[in-house]
């Protein structure tokens, strides 16, 4: 008798575990892994330096002008100064005389294709690249222009290509602050200046082109799109 007890008892604990192992509920699958979202509305700043080279050729000459690479900011103008053939650049013109190339502005626009991990996001950049460029010749002692009729100014168009990185360093509640750098070089094919040929053995009809390479610290401000203004 004892013994069909406890095989009774121990039966119906077999047929009532998987019983209770079915009422247990099973803990929640954890959470999807949150990655950070690059689409959005962006507002940046940069900083940086240029170093650029520019070229002025006397097509009536044989012997082309040197030129001297410059880094300098853009507040200043990106200048360079530019070594004048000899002749006909001799005891015909001027004294002091010397003549200096500037980029009045550079502007680049295009695409950039990137690749995201989580905050992280490298790119690479291309596109259309003009700039003004202005030579002129000035008094090699005081710095002064020799006269602003003199001054050949053209705008050049080419290319420009790079790439850099971003990182997102703090997510707000409203936008997001991402730092980053990069790095861009640009070329902006040849292009008549023409001037008033007048300045006693100087030629004044140049051609002008430049190339130069670009680097900048970035700073970008995000919002969440048009979702921003009506939260």
């Amino acid at each position: 008798m004892k013994k069909f007890l406890l095989g009774s008892v121990g039966l119906a604990a077999m047929l009532a575990g998987p019983a209770m192992a079915a009422d247990m509920r099973l803990p929640p699958p954890p959470p999807p892994v949150a990655y950070y979202d690059w689409t959005g509305v962006y507002v940046g700043f940069g900083v940086g330096g240029v170093w650029e080279t520019v070229n002025r050729t006397y097509p009536n000459l044989v012997v082309p002008a040197s030129v001297e690479a410059a880094l300098s900011g853009g507040f200043r103008e990106m200048r360079s100064n530019v070594g004048l053939p000899n002749p006909p650049f001799n005891g015909a013109a001027p004294a002091n005389l010397t003549a200096v190339n500037k980029i009045t502005n550079l502007f680049t626009v295009g695409p950039r294709l990137g690749y995201a991990w989580d905050r992280l996001m490298i790119f690479g950049t291309g596109g259309w690249a003009s700039a003004n460029i202005k030579g002129q010749y000035e008094n090699a002692n005081t710095g002064v222009e020799f006269n602003p009729a003199f001054s050949g100014q053209s705008r050049n168009n080419g290319w420009y290509a790079g790439g850099g990185f971003e990182y997102m360093v703090h997510k707000g509640p409203l936008v997001d602050v991402i730092l980053g750098a990069e790095y861009q070089h640009f070329d902006v094919r040849s292009h008549n200046a023409f001037t008033d040929n007048t300045v006693v053995g100087a030629p004044n009809t140049f051609d002008q082109d430049a190339k130069g390479d670009i680097v900048r610290a970035r700073l970008t401000i995000k919002t969440q799109g048009y979702g921003y203004f009506w939260r």
